[in-house]
């Protein structure tokens, strides 16, 4: 069955020698038959290029910047019910409580330190007076000077190890100010920031290290979304761009935006790890969602065209698009191609606005033109 009205042997030349030159001269007519096995559809070459959109896939992570470790910086025993897992808790909020005879014996160095402190400044202050009615010597006032500032280094020093669990000379004064009323063993654990409680690791009556770690607490109203882009498409990224976070496991759609671009390639894979800040101020997000990561960059526009991405075809290295110029005739040409967002590729040059293509079994029709040959 002939379906060419030129001669077979020059439509077999131009295909093969013409689809990497630019514009292939001859039409190529099939008849209706054939067009309609072919089941071919048909699309507009349409002005402008097309958004330069990335895709990859990433996971939802807690923000590091937002998780704090609670731990008690001092050895002691568990009392009371201490917060449970998900209670939600603001900076300063009580913990647990523990009861520590370390405490106890760190209240008991800083008041025998003041005491110390108080008498040397008074036998410094006594022998200064002295000295003034000529009744002591430089000498001596010198060593009570001397023995008044090691008693101001030594109180210093007993009121560090305090500071690190949040007292301060006020709050021991007046645990001395009550010495018969006051408890020197109890120590609240207090919370760092505000946020949610996602570890616990003590119970009631257990006995703790100053460095265990008793809570994790998580700020989740900011959460980070990592994940990796390929090389060649990193330098289309910047700090500050926005991605668009879509859930792998439900609905949820949501923007980021990128704050971190790693300096970094992973040799393996030959990618890059970004990092985006995504609000969770309604707690729509976990960690630990997979996520897919949608990045549109823009519309490369100017003079450039697009057409569906199923109008072009490869060929001998190059790539080409059947122009349809009447119900059964259809111009082979050769494209260059630019960008392409999944859907539609930017065409540089080849084909104008207002042409139309073949955008469905393009390359089929190719395939049926090869198989024919010699019919």
């Amino acid at each position: 069955m002939k379906i060419y009205s030129i001669s077979l042997y020059s439509v077999i030349v131009a295909l093969v020698l013409g689809f990497c030159g630019g514009v292939i001269a001859q039409d190529i007519h099939l008849d209706a038959t054939a067009v309609s096995n072919l089941n071919l559809k048909y699309a507009p070459v349409r002005s402008g290029g097309v958004s330069k959109t990335l895709r990859a896939s990433g996971t939802v992570r807690l923000n590091e910047k937002r998780v704090f470790e609670v731990t008690p910086r001092i050895d002691g025993i568990v009392v009371g019910d201490p917060l449970s897992l998900g209670d939600v808790v603001k900076k300063g909020d009580t913990l647990c409580k523990l009861q520590s005879g370390e405490l106890a014996n760190l209240i008991s160095i800083y008041v025998a330190a003041e005491e110390a402190m108080t008498f040397a400044s008074a036998a410094a202050l006594q022998e200064k007076k002295l000295a003034e009615k000529n009744l002591s010597s430089t000498e001596q006032v010198r060593e009570k000077e001397l023995l008044l500032t090691q008693a101001i280094s030594s109180h210093a020093k007993a009121l560090q190890p305090l500071k690190l669990l949040e007292f301060d000379e006020g709050t021991i004064h007046r645990f001395l100010a009550d010495v018969h009323g006051s408890d020197y063993t109890s120590l609240n654990i207090t919370a760092p920031e505000g946020g949610e409680i996602i570890e616990r690791d003590l119970r009631r009556g257990a006995a703790v290290a100053h460095d265990d770690a008793l809570f994790t607490i998580a700020d989740l109203s900011e959460l980070w979304v990592d994940f990796h882009a390929a090389l060649r498409d990193v330098e289309k990224l910047s700090k500050g761009d926005e991605v668009f976070v879509e859930s792998s496991v439900t609905e949820k759609r949501r923007g980021a935006k990128v704050f971190y671009i790693s300096p970094i390639a992973d040799e393996q894979s030959r990618t890059v790890m970004i990092r985006a800040l995504l609000d969770n101020s309604d707690r729509a997000w976990r960690p630990g969602n997979p996520v897919n990561i949608r990045i549109s960059g823009e519309n490369s526009g100017g003079e450039r065209v697009s057409v569906p991405a199923g109008a072009v075809v490869d060929f001998e290295g190059g790539k080409a698009v059947f122009v349809k110029s009447d119900d059964d005739v259809f111009l082979p040409v050769s494209v260059e191609v630019g960008d392409s967002d999944g859907e539609r590729i930017e065409i540089v040059s080849g084909v104008s606005a207002g042409q139309t293509v073949v955008s469905e079994n393009a390359a089929q029709l190719k395939g049926h033109l090869a198989m024919t040959v010699g019919e």
